[in-house]
């Protein structure tokens, strides 16, 4: 069996979910023994080509970034080049690119389409794009869904149930023996630490999760690691509500200093308002280290599927900060419910979310195709 991963880009280029998932993938089949190439598009004017294991990753020349995608006419050369060299080619979306160089070079083999949200923001772009995107669910022979809750939250995908499977983002976690002493947040320790990590975008209703800092104790302190384009707006809700000593945005995090926020931190919160959060997989981290999660209920995302409400932490309503705070304060005060929730979490994890769940899933949707293609 060999498998080519289509998307937008390769990490670190582009880190996003949709990338990460493109490695966890490219990685997981090739550490099981099936070899899986990655082609996407680079972030700079220039091509690289790089290996991982029996893998080979390419990495086509950027021509220009526009509507959130990554332009290139060397993608659909090297496409049309590789493409019925793989048993199956497993494509990401959104990525228009991938999605046009598909249709202008027509590969033979098997197509997966691994949905990983719809097109929200550039509505006038989607009139155009739409009907690219409804041939390449035709083609498709499964299209790959992270959650129930997205399915039936997505028009697109609901057109195309028949078609649809559902396989979590899992991952693995690497995580570290350090010197505490040598670690910036050690001034934390003492602290209820209240954890978020994401991009400060327009999404993420950060706001929401300063505000609620008003109803927290004074032992607790919100922690909202990441950069982004709202860092100044959300630095002024911090300051006109002397929040100072209890929120703390430290900017961009190391691998180690995040692995010691998820030990030492009371709570996970997640308080994005919109569905552009598709999944969040930073909830399957704080899974993975046990952690009870405070997050949001937005409509038609998968955000309250990973974290099931009273089992693994509480969902709330979106862009209300009394009910983060409430729901923070709750699992916080209540010992009993605090030991269950976090005993849940790591369950969760361990038996739905991990990378090796998410290789075995896939795999098995590609034997299928293949069985039923011979």
């Amino acid at each position: 069996m060999k498998i080519l991963q289509f998307g937008k880009a390769y990490p670190p280029a582009n880190l996003g979910g949709v990338e990460v998932v493109i490695q966890l993938l490219t990685e997981g089949l090739n550490d099981n023994d099936i070899v899986c190439d990655a082609l996407g598009v680079n972030d700079k004017a220039e091509y690289k080509k790089e290996t991982y294991k029996n893998g080979t990753i390419y990495r086509s020349k950027l021509i220009i970034k526009k509507f959130s995608t990554l332009f290139s006419l060397q993608v659909i050369q090297i496409l049309r080049k590789i493409q019925n060299n793989y048993d199956i080619l497993h494509v990401h979306s959104p990525d228009p690119m991938a999605v046009i160089a598909l249709f202008l070079t027509r590969p033979k083999v098997p197509i997966v389409l691994h949905w990983h949200s719809d097109i929200l923001r550039q509505k006038f772009f989607l009139f155009f794009y739409a009907p690219l995107l409804k041939w390449m669910m035709r083609r498709s022979s499964v299209i790959i869904a992270t959650s129930p809750n997205y399915i039936k939250g997505s028009k697109l995908l609901n057109a195309f149930k028949d078609k649809c499977q559902v396989v979590p983002i899992g991952i693995n976690i690497q995580k570290f023996d350090f010197k505490i002493e040598e670690n910036r947040f050690i001034f934390l320790k003492e602290k209820n630490i209240i954890f978020s990590l994401g991009r400060l975008a327009y999404y993420k209703g950060f706001e929401y999760l300063i505000l609620a800092a008003t109803l927290l104790p004074e032992d607790s302190i919100v922690v909202i690691a990441g950069e982004g384009e709202e860092r100044e707006k959300l630095e002024k809700i911090i300051k006109n509500n002397k929040l100072e000593h209890k929120v703390i945005l430290p900017g961009k995090i190391t691998d180690i200093e995040k692995d010691f926020l998820f030990k030492n931190a009371k709570i996970f919160a997640l308080s994005s308002i919109f569905k552009t959060e598709a999944y969040a997989i930073v909830q399957v981290e704080a899974l993975s280290y046990g952690l009870p999660i405070v997050s949001t209920k937005i409509p038609g995302s998968g955000v309250d599927w990973v974290n099931l409400d009273n089992f693994t932490g509480i969902t709330v309503e979106i862009m209300n900060a009394v009910e983060l705070g409430k729901a923070i304060n709750k699992i916080i005060n209540d010992k009993e419910l605090y030991t269950a929730f976090s005993k849940n979490a790591l369950t969760r994890y361990n038996n739905e979310l991990t990378r090796d769940t998410m290789i075995y899933k896939t795999v098995s949707i590609y034997k299928d195709i293949l069985q039923i293609n011979n």
